[in-house]
């Protein structure tokens, strides 16, 4: 078996090659037998009669003037020769450039010279033609090595073309898997082996951001677990000592509850998709008026605590198919978002859209709304616009990310835009989609795992 592609490819090239010069040489000899042959052997009798003619009818003189025009014509020495092979124009015996009895033409080389021989029907002539040439085997074996190395140079650039790029990326793959993720191809070919490299290199890009991510979502969460932790290190000892400990118990209890939030969010961030076999969840018809109402009475309670009213428009009767907590908690979480950034006593205002293909959830605060630059950070893990102003609001910066990733789960899209003021978060489901898309789930895992 071979296991170098570049001796395969020039054994394939080599094999072609001869192929090829068998079918050309077989189609040349083959058009000469069919076409060319009868037209030189009428060509060479009519130059026999004519000659024949010339001496019968009119001498030796005639022959020899009409021999010689056919020399200057077709080069060569033109002979008409006696039934023996003698020449009838001096006696030379050309006996022995004849063909064997009962062959009466040739055409070919004979001992180094082109010959052609042509004998009358009554036998008593024979034209003769020879020429002091190379036979073309002599001429044509001093190029012999030309040729080779001609088609040697095309093998091996054949070869290079194929062979080269292949191993260059086999390295390139090699050192990303030895953890240089910013190992990359860089071809500008447009044909397979292009498409190839520029496929891997999009593989490349999307795997370096996911590392990317998944590192600093590891910083990020232990910058989270770290405050509360040592908080309640402290609160423990402090209740050891404390005369009054419940005030060191609240804290304890402040503290713990921070951590348990903090893993159920991260838990939902990276729970599996709906309809997964795995996590219990399923997939059904789902009425996204109904889950909108219910997000909006759970809010209640923190918008009237700002004394932030909650406005509800529009109507989406149809139902979605997908997974109702899902969709609940990313409602829940970008309407939250919306009233703790809203100044007291303004309303934030969810509207309502259904379309034949589309359900559309817009959720508008009369905050500050959010630099130009951040917008589309504000759904990655833990970002935060005013890190001091969340922490004071409980806010850990993933309500956004696990919105994001439900209504991605179920084929959906969610953007933010300044609303001046404000900021105004849009939801849009397919309507009547089939199941959330359980392969986007694993392609996002795969992302995050790498």
């Amino acid at each position: 078996m071979i296991r170098s592609l570049s001796t395969a490819v020039a054994l394939a090239s080599l094999c072609v090659l001869v192929i090829c010069l068998f079918t050309a040489f077989a189609i040349s000899q083959q058009t000469e037998h069919a076409y060319f042959d009868p037209v030189f052997h009428r060509m060479d009798r009519m130059e026999l009669e004519d000659a024949r003619s010339a001496f019968e009818g009119r001498g030796l003189p005639a022959l020899r003037a009409y021999l010689q025009r056919l020399d200057r014509q077709f080069g060569g020495k033109h002979f008409l020769l006696d039934g023996s092979g003698r020449s009838m124009d001096g006696g030379e015996d050309h006996s022995s450039s004849l063909p064997p009895i009962p062959e009466t033409n040739s055409r070919g080389w004979h001992n180094g010279h082109f010959t052609l021989t042509q004998q009358s029907e009554d036998r008593r002539y024979w034209f003769f033609v020879t020429e002091e040439n190379e036979s073309p085997g002599v001429s044509f074996g001093r190029f012999y090595f030309l040729i080779a190395g001609v088609v040697f140079a095309l093998g091996a650039f054949s070869t290079a073309y194929i062979v080269l790029p292949l191993r260059r990326m086999a390295a390139v793959v090699e050192s990303f898997g030895m953890g240089n993720m910013s190992a990359r191809i860089g071809t500008k070919r447009h044909d397979e082996i292009g498409a190839l490299a520029k496929s891997y290199d999009d593989m490349a890009d999307r795997l370096e951001v996911a590392f990317r991510r998944e590192r600093q979502l590891l910083q990020d969460v232990s910058h989270e677990l770290r405050a509360p932790l040592t908080r309640l290190s402290f609160s423990t000892e402090l209740a050891r000592t404390a005369p009054d400990q419940s005030v060191a118990m609240d804290e304890v209890k402040r503290d713990v509850d921070r951590l348990s939030f903090l893993v159920s969010e991260l838990t939902a961030l990276s729970l599996g998709p709906p309809g997964g076999a795995h996590y219990g969840l399923g997939s059904s018809p789902v009425d996204l008026e109904g889950i909108v109402l219910e997000a909006v009475r759970d809010c209640e309670l923190e918008a009237a605590a700002k004394g932030c009213p909650v406005s509800c428009t529009g109507s989406a009767r149809e139902m979605i198919s997908g997974e109702a907590e899902h969709l609940r908690r990313a409602i829940g979480n970008v309407l939250r978002n919306a009233v703790r950034h809203s100044p007291e006593k303004a309303t934030v205002e969810v509207t309502l859209h259904q379309s034949h293909a589309w359900s559309s959830i817009i959720v508008r605060d009369y905050g500050p709304g959010v630099p130009e630059e951040l917008l589309e950070r504000i759904f990655d893990p833990f970002f935060q616009v005013d890190p001091a102003r969340s922490a004071s609001q409980g806010g850990l910066g993933l309500g956004l990310c696990i919105a994001m990733r439900s209504v991605e789960l179920h084929r959906g899209t969610i953007r933010a835009e300044n609303a001046m003021p404000g900021l105004r978060v849009s939801i849009n489901l397919p309507t009547g989609s089939p199941a959330p898309d359980n392969d986007k789930w694993a392609e996002s895992r795969t992302n995050e795992a790498t």
